[in-house]
């Protein structure tokens, strides 16, 4: 991967948040370049931070909260 094809907004943006340049160092190459290519759609520094925060939080264990699975069942039925 050629890392001068990087927006610099990208590269400083990950730079600053070690959990996300963990994560972006680990992808594939493919993904890397999908990453990149979707931060050249970002029209402010804020909409990048939101990206590159949204890949740190990949490596966060999420909480399936399985107890409210029946709440999508409730309410009207068709028949």
């Amino acid at each position: 991967m050629d890392y001068n094809e990087m927006p610099l907004g990208l590269g400083v943006a990950l730079t600053s948040n070690r959990a996300a340049m963990d994560r972006f160092v680990d992808m594939t190459d493919g993904e890397k370049k999908e990453f990149i290519e979707r931060s050249r759609s970002a029209l402010s520094e804020k909409e990048i931070d939101k990206l590159v925060d949204s890949l740190a939080k990949e490596d966060e264990d999420p909480h399936l909260d399985l107890d409210k699975v029946k709440d999508l069942f409730d309410g009207p039925s068709i028949g």
